[in-house]
C-alpha cells in the first residue's frame, strides 16, 4: 500500500496554517492511500519509506532556500516527489514569466524584472502617476509585497530591501479594479480544471497589508469562458516550456496548479503568476476538489503504460 508525505512547515503563524492539510490526509486516507503531514525541516523523517511525496506548504522555504532545494535533492534521489523538482526549481522563481512570454500569446500582467536600484527607478518613471505592486522574484505569503502610488518615495525603500536580500525586484502596474474585486484562482490538478475562487484584495496603498495581517477572503466562484482559456492557455504554456528544458511528458505537467488571474477592465483577464509548487488549493470552497485531487494522485501511482 502506498504511504504518502504531504510536505508542510513548522511555522505557529495561525495565518499559515494549511487548511487543504486535513482534507487531504482524509481524502487520499479513505481513498486507501494513507497519507500524513511531514515537515521538510524535521531530520528524523524517513523520505525512503514513503511511496510518493507530495510538496504542499513548506512555507518557511524563502528564508532557507538553499537548504530547501538541497533538501529536495536529497528527497528526489530516495522517492518520488511532485511536483517534479526541476519544474519547483523553475517556478520558485518568478522570472519563469518571462519564458512563459517568449514561448507563448498568454496574456500577463506587465512585469520588469530589476536588479539594480537604477533599473528600478526606470521602471517606475514609464508607470507613473498610476499605481504600482513592487515585490521579489522568490517569496511567499505576500513577504517583502507592497502596492504603492509609483511616486512614493517607500517604493524605493522596499525596493532596496529586496535588493540587500539578494533578489530580483519585480515591478508591476497595478490593475485596476483588484482593490475592489481582487484576484480570481483557477486549479488545476493533471492538467485539468477542477474549481475556482476569488481572494479579496490584501494590499493596503503605501505599503503593508489591509489589517495589518494576511488574512485571505476566499469565495467560490464559476470561471468566467474568459478565465477559463487564459487558465487552460497557461498550463499548455508552461508544459511547452518545461518540455523544452527536457523534463519528461509526466514531469512536465504539474499533478496541482493555481493560475492567479486579475481582470483588467481593456485588456480582459491577465495571468498574474502560476503558483506550481506550494500554492493554496482551498479544496473546501467546492464539492469536488478533494475527490479530484485522489483522482489525479491514482493516475500518477498507476503504472505507465509500456
Amino acid at each position: 500500500m502506498t504511504q504518502i508525505a504531504l510536505v508542510s512547515h513548522g511555522l505557529t503563524d495561525p495565518a499559515l496554517r494549511d487548511d487543504d492539510l486535513p482534507l487531504l490526509v482524509d481524502g487520499l486516507t479513505q481513498a486507501g492511500l494513507p497519507a500524513q503531514v511531514a515537515l521538510w525541516t524535521d531530520p528524523s523523517v524517513r523520505w525512503e519509506d514513503f511511496g510518493l511525496v507530495v510538496l504542499r506548504s513548506p512555507w518557511d522555504y524563502p528564508d532557507a532556500a538553499p537548504e530547501f532545494l538541497a533538501w529536495l535533492d536529497r528527497v528526489a534521489s530516495v522517492v518520488r516527489v511532485l511536483n517534479a523538482p526541476a519544474l519547483v526549481r523553475w517556478n520558485i522563481d518568478k522570472t519563469y514569466l518571462r519564458e512563459i512570454a517568449a514561448a507563448s500569446t498568454v496574456p500577463l500582467v506587465p512585469t520588469t524584472f530589476c536588479t539594480t536600484l537604477g533599473e528600478v527607478v526606470t521602471a517606475l518613471a514609464v508607470l507613473r502617476p498610476g499605481r504600482v505592486v513592487i515585490k521579489p522574484s522568490v517569496s511567499a505569503g505576500s513577504q517583502n509585497t507592497g502596492l504603492f502610488e509609483a511616486g512614493d518615495p517607500s517604493v524605493l525603500l522596499l525596493a532596496r530591501q529586496i535588493l540587500a536580500l539578494g533578489k530580483v525586484v519585480m515591478v508591476q502596474p497595478a490593475i485596476d479594479g483588484v482593490q475592489e474585486r481582487g484576484e480570481r484562482a483557477l486549479l488545476y490538478f493533471n492538467g485539468r480544471f477542477s474549481h475556482a475562487i476569488s481572494k479579496g484584495p490584501l494590499l493596503a496603498v503605501g505599503g503593508g497589508l489591509l489589517g495589518g495581517t494576511y488574512v485571505e477572503t476566499i469565495h467560490s466562484i464559476n470561471a468566467e469562458p474568459a478565465e477559463r482559456a487564459v487558465g487552460d492557455a497557461l498550463i499548455a504554456a508552461a508544459v511547452t516550456v518545461l518540455l523544452g528544458r527536457g523534463l519528461s511528458e509526466s514531469d512536465a505537467v504539474p499533478l496541482y496548479a493555481r493560475i492567479d488571474i486579475v481582470d483588467d477592465p481593456v485588456l480582459g483577464p491577465l495571468v498574474l503568476e502560476a503558483e506550481l509548487f506550494e500554492p493554496s488549493l482551498f479544496l473546501g470552497s467546492a464539492p469536488d476538489a478533494v475527490g479530484n485531487f485522489v483522482a489525479a494522485v491514482r493516475e500518477r501511482l498507476a503504472p505507465e503504460p509500456v
